[in-house]
């Protein structure tokens, strides 16, 4: 009987882990200390199977997500001269990285009220049209419902030719990004993955291989839901 409660209260206090409240910010916490409480919050070297900040929330794909980077800044403030942690904006970026597949997820948004920042300055990359790639990116997926510097949402699925420094390989590096924002507001999301390309093998989506081209299907999938659900909990 002890043993059983035992293992109940344990997996009562995993399952409170996993599904920890979201980080907050009352409306009168200044970006300083916005800043401050995600850097608390989230540090290097945890495990996160879901990122939770407001009402921006993603679910991670299956995989053992690792810490590897926090950062936040205030876009607001000069970089010489002055001490940026002054800035009355905020923003926030979170890296993550899978040891077993190498995976790489990198994670952006704002912190502060959206009221004391105007709009996005220009398109994000993720909102570019295959027709602007460069430095050899193939686009392969792309859905673009809204193109407009204080209204994005957008998801695109391409790759890039890189070649092994050490075994002198061709890898294929695919990246799926992903904006939805809202005057000023906004979430981006971007997972990278590298995978064998053999020798002569071109990066176009015919060429590749059927797993690669079943990612890449898949990854568009999961970017227009993801950046639907960001749309529908912050009433966007």
């Amino acid at each position: 009987m002890k043993k059983t409660t035992l293992m109940t209260s344990l997996l009562l206090a995993w399952c409170g882990y996993a599904l920890a409240e979201p980080l907050t910010f009352g409306w009168l916490e200044s970006g300083p200390a916005r800043r401050q409480k995600f850097e608390k919050h989230f540090l290097r070297g945890d495990t996160l199977q879901q990122f939770a900040v407001g009402k921006k929330q993603v679910t991670l794909p299956a995989g053992s997500w690792v810490i590897s980077q926090v950062h936040t800044y205030a876009p607001d403030m000069p970089q010489a001269g002055r001490d940026d942690a002054g800035g009355a904006t905020a923003d926030a970026a979170l890296g993550l990285q899978d040891p077993q597949s190498g995976d790489r997820i990198y994670l952006q948004t704002l912190i502060s009220p959206p009221s004391s920042r105007i709009w996005l300055a220009s398109l994000s990359d993720s909102c570019r049209d295959a027709s602007q790639a460069k430095d050899g990116t193939v686009v392969y997926q792309q859905q673009l419902d809204s193109k407009q510097t204080d209204r994005q949402s957008c998801v695109t699925v391409s790759g890039r030719k890189a070649v092994d420094q050490a075994s002198g390989e061709a890898r294929l590096v695919l990246t799926t990004s992903v904006m939805e924002s809202r005057d000023g507001d906004y979430l981006a999301y971007f997972h990278t993955r590298t995978v064998a390309l053999p020798a002569g093998q071109a990066s176009d989506l015919a060429a590749l291989d059927k797993p690669t081209r079943a990612f890449i299907a898949s990854q568009l999938r999961w970017g227009v839901a993801l950046k639907a659900d960001i749309a529908r909990r912050m009433g966007w």
